[in-house]
């Protein structure tokens, strides 16, 4: 159970902080629910799915392979949201992944 909480304190977390961008240009309230979504489910699969060693690169690489096909639908709308939205995930991936390492650790 206590596993469960770090997951969604760290996917609340970084979901919260990958919001400060949207609330300051005015984003409507479902894109930020939306992002919130995004890095719980994201924050989730970087605890149960290991394809590095060094929780750093698997916090990244997890966020950019989810983050990726949302970028490219979001690009064909509105090109401008592309670089914002794959920065937030190589800067909160690798944060989520060292957070999730520590948290999770016996």
């Amino acid at each position: 159970m206590k596993d469960a909480w770090v997951i969604f304190l760290v996917g609340l977390a970084a979901g919260l902080l990958d919001l400060i961008p949207l609330v300051m240009v005015g984003a409507p309230a479902f894109n930020m629910v939306a992002i919130v979504v995004f890095w719980l489910v994201a924050v989730f699969f970087m605890a149960k799915t290991k394809l590095f060693a060094n929780p750093l690169l698997n916090g990244l690489a997890v966020a950019v392979l989810i983050m990726l096909p949302v970028v490219l639908i979001v690009y064909t709308v509105n090109p401008k949201d592309f670089l914002p939205m794959l920065s937030m995930a190589v800067i909160l991936g690798p944060l989520s992944g060292a957070a999730l390492h520590r948290g999770l650790r016996k």
